[in-house]
């Protein structure tokens, strides 16, 4: 494939994770983003860069990379002799993003306790939305933390 279109389907990928990201309810310029991050080379990106290749505004690509650092996903960098701020994707971010899922696991858990005593005199037909909703967190919440260190072992395995 020649690099023009390699790049055009490097695009067409952030593109692509762009559209995903605003399926699951999130602003399309974070996926865009972070698509653009987990293919392009070199790893580390400018602002300058992220508006060259995909098209978005300065102010834009800022508040992207801002929301993406405070989320855990994206670190800034700096490199010796440049003035330039640049961005990547942080080591491990996938992991924390399920670390944070199990902080959000436990929370929807406990707010269905919460709605469950509420409705501890209701018909168990009036409960069961939140008897399903708090059977599968609890169930996550056990599942999901011991998944997670398999995960690290494997992938510790994986690097010797």
């Amino acid at each position: 494939m020649a690099i023009e279109n390699l790049d055009d389907e490097l695009v067409g990928f952030a593109n692509s994770m762009g559209m995903l990201y605003e399926d699951l309810g999130l602003p399309r310029a974070w996926g865009r983003v972070l698509g653009w991050l987990l293919v392009c080379d070199p790893e580390s990106q400018s602002a300058e860069d992220f508006a060259n290749v995909l098209h978005g505004s300065r102010g834009s690509v800022s508040m992207t990379t801002q929301a993406l650092i405070r989320g855990g996903m994206v670190e800034r960098r700096t490199i010796r002799g440049d003035r330039r701020t640049y961005y990547r994707i942080r080591p491990e971010s996938w992991t924390a993003v399920l670390d944070q899922q199990q902080q959000n696991t436990k929370r929807l858990r406990t707010l269905a306790e919460r709605g469950l005593e509420l409705l501890k005199e209701e018909p168990p037909e009036r409960r069961r939305r939140l008897q399903e909703m708090h059977s599968l967190m609890a169930f996550f919440e056990q599942e999901l933390p011991a998944l997670i260190d398999r995960w690290r072992r494997e992938r510790e395995t994986q690097r010797q």
